[in-house]
């Protein structure tokens, strides 16, 4: 709440986030869902959004597990609000799983609090907070660790259950981030490679209650899967072909320890150099600090024989290394190194990576997250969340073991001044990484046509031209669209679809609309433009034009005019023109 201080003094007509544009689509699906299910539509598919061919669900963020439970708060206080409550309890939750997670392994509740912290709170979520909740809605992660200890190493529990228990996971993780779920499906490997090639006469014996359980799990997955994935890879208005530009959105080698202008301790010079990496300020995430590189190496080297450090120290150094993408960036340069070439230093790490380990699954796991189907969608800046998530647990280790050690001098004075230098020790480690308060709140100014009985002059389910016109990087009718309560349709779109594309394909209308937008000269008005811009509009089947607040409205007023011949209607800080049916 303190984090998001800001937000919550106006929950339902401001967010959370620096810039509005890509929470837009976030709060559209919040109230599409709702909507959807209380009118018998398919929530798979909207043809609310480019109309009339409409827009996948499966392949935005439509978090339809998140819709479902903000549904009371959505149909009583707005999606805004629901929105904003999702992004605060993103952070507590994903803390208080990482918090379990820890637990597990470390005797102390400080030592596993201190993990949840640096996991729910880390320079990862912060970042992601600007407007991809989808993302830091990360409390599964933790407990896909969970399942898979239980499952793979501990087997306490029925195999079968955790199966259960795990496609559960895996189904409500689709439907929440299906990125998330591909590359926790990559950690799972990543980690149970390494077992395999740590352990492997210890692990041969849990091979049979392992396959069971994942067996099951698949079976579960499948179950309540297959609808969703068949409509999202065959279902209309699919997408093939990479969604997002190839090797931006990474690590940059800097960035690991220079902060960014979201963390309070942030000299200027270091924000300086920040802004120049390489991708938008949401993916820069990277930031551990010198303080925690520096106790997550002694952690890891005195720590070294226990189990639970070596592989989590691996995995972790393993995920930084992926997180670089295909070729290294450095303060913001891309370099022609690729970062596969890193595994040929496996032979001098052998004691700290296994030389097989090192040579084949990582260079088959970067391959993978560069060239593969779906995997290689995912965004490598993206795989911190689980460097934080391990890094948390050697922290609970470190703080553990502190915490239970006998004192040092002989003195409760010197045994208190101990303990005292090592909690100075993580505070000094975590410091640097403290969000920079108050986080960032934008308003969204929404006329009261939307909110009033002005919408609902219009047909229910009728086509709407909203202006601005809804496409990549603005999103200001979708916020009016779900406002309304999904009244009318639009043609428009800031969305993922064919092509790939995240707006909807282009017209003549559309390419002048933006023009208008952006303070350009359009074309010169004429009765073959007016013919053009009118066989648009009659095959989208807009019966209203609405103008709002925008940039150059004036212009955009005007034009219309000429293409109507008639002046709009003013109405609850809109201009409104009615088209023939």
């Amino acid at each position: 709440m303190l984090l998001f201080a800001e937000s919550w003094r106006a929950p339902a007509t401001s967010v959370a986030g620096a810039g509005t544009e890509d929470i837009g689509i976030i709060v559209w699906f919040l109230r599409w869902m709702p909507f959807a299910l209380g009118h018998a539509e398919n929530p798979l598919i909207t043809t609310y959004l480019n109309a009339p061919q409409g827009v996948n669900s499966m392949w935005n963020a439509s978090m339809p597990v998140a819709g479902l439970a903000m549904w009371p708060f959505t149909s009583s206080l707005g999606p805004i609000f629901s929105y904003n409550l999702l992004v605060t309890l993103a952070v507590a939750l994903s803390a208080w799983c990482a918090f379990l997670a820890a637990r597990r392994y470390v005797e102390s509740p400080l030592a596993a609090t201190l993990a949840g912290l640096l996991y729910g709170f880390s320079p990862y979520m912060i970042a992601q907070s600007q407007g991809h909740l989808h993302v830091t809605l990360a409390f599964i992660p933790p407990l896909m660790l969970l399942v898979f200890d239980e499952i793979v190493v501990r087997q306490r529990r029925s195999a079968r259950w955790m199966g259960v228990l795990l496609g559960l996971l895996a189904a409500s993780q689709l439907l929440l981030a299906e990125e998330l779920l591909a590359t926790e499906a990559l950690c799972a490997v990543l980690g149970i490679a390494l077992l395999i090639t740590l352990y492997p006469q210890r692990l041969r014996p849990h091979r049979p209650h392992t396959l069971t359980a994942l067996g099951v799990a698949a079976a579960v997955f499948l179950a309540l899967a297959a609808v969703p994935i068949g409509f999202q890879f065959f279902g209309p208005q699919h997408v093939t072909g990479a969604v997002q530009i190839r090797n931006a959105y990474v690590s940059d080698l800097l960035g690991f320890v220079v902060p960014t202008a979201r963390q309070q301790f942030a000299p200027a010079a270091a924000v300086r150099l920040s802004q120049g990496f390489s991708g938008y300020s949401s993916e820069w995430d990277a930031y551990l600090g010198v303080p925690l590189i520096g106790l997550l190496v002694y952690v890891s080297v005195r720590f070294w024989t226990r189990p639970l450090v070596r592989v989590a120290a691996t995995l972790m150094l393993m995920l930084v290394v992926l997180s670089l993408g295909t070729t290294l960036h450095i303060a913001g340069q891309w370099t022609a190194v690729p970062v596969g070439a890193l595994a040929l230093m496996a032979p001098l790490l052998r004691r700290v990576i296994p030389v097989r380990f090192g040579l084949y699954v990582f260079p088959a796991t970067w391959v993978g997250l560069a060239a593969a189907p779906i995997l290689s969608s995912a965004l490598p800046a993206r795989l911190m969340l689980y460097v934080f998530l391990f890094a948390g647990l050697l922290l609970a280790v470190a703080a553990d073991a502190w915490l239970a050690a006998p004192t040092v001098s002989s003195t409760a004075s010197g045994g208190g001044l101990s303990k005292l230098f090592k909690a100075l020790v993580i505070g000094a480690a975590l410091l640097p990484l403290i969000p920079r308060l108050p986080f960032p709140a934008e308003p969204v100014e929404v006329p009261r046509f939307f909110t009033g009985d002005g919408v609902k002059q219009l047909p229910q389910g009728s086509v709407a031209l909203v202006l601005p016109y809804a496409r990549l990087a603005n999103s200001s009718a979708m916020f009016w669209q779900a406002a309304a309560d999904m009244h009318f349709r639009m043609p428009e779109a800031y969305a993922l679809l064919p092509g790939p594309s995240f707006s909807s394909p282009p017209t003549q209308t559309s390419n002048l609309m933006r023009m208008i937008e952006q303070g350009e000269e359009p074309p010169t008005l004429s009765d073959d433009l007016r013919g053009q811009v009118l066989r648009d509009l009659s095959a989208w089947k807009v019966e209203a034009i609405i103008v709002g607040p925008m940039p150059y409205g004036e212009r955009m007023i005007a034009f219309f005019t000429w293409l109507t011949g008639t002046p709009p209607h003013q109405d609850g800080g809109v201009y409104i023109w009615r088209l023939a049916a």
